[in-house]
């Protein structure tokens, strides 16, 4: 979290507490009213603060995970062609053991 988010979600959360502290009993209807929407929005305030700095420790997961996710495709890409080289030299091996054969039978 940084300075400013730390700064302001404190600064809110104080006001908060200031407004929740406030005896209210004794309050017109009207300032009742007042004091009940300014919790109201400074709860929000605090809400969306948090929001956003969810949203902004999250986003470098979404760019990891996008990354990651491309790493597999690449890896899995890679061992698809590993395969299939191995295949083709096991094809190769094969003739040229055939044809080795096939020569040292001639020769003999």
């Amino acid at each position: 979290m940084t300075n400013s988010f730390e700064e302001a979600l404190t600064k809110l959360q104080t006001g908060l507490d200031n407004l929740n502290a406030q005896d209210v009993s004794h309050l017109p209807a009207a300032q009742l009213a007042m004091v009940e929407k300014s919790k109201a929005a400074l709860y929000g305030e605090i809400q969306r603060l948090q929001a956003q700095q969810i949203e902004a420790r999250d986003a470098d997961y979404a760019v990891i995970t996008a990354a990651l996710r491309d790493s597999k495709a690449d890896l899995t890409a890679l061992s698809g062609w590993i395969a299939g080289k191995k295949a083709q030299d096991r094809a190769i091996f094969s003739m040229l053991s055939k044809g080795i054969s096939i020569v040292l039978s001639l020769l003999a």
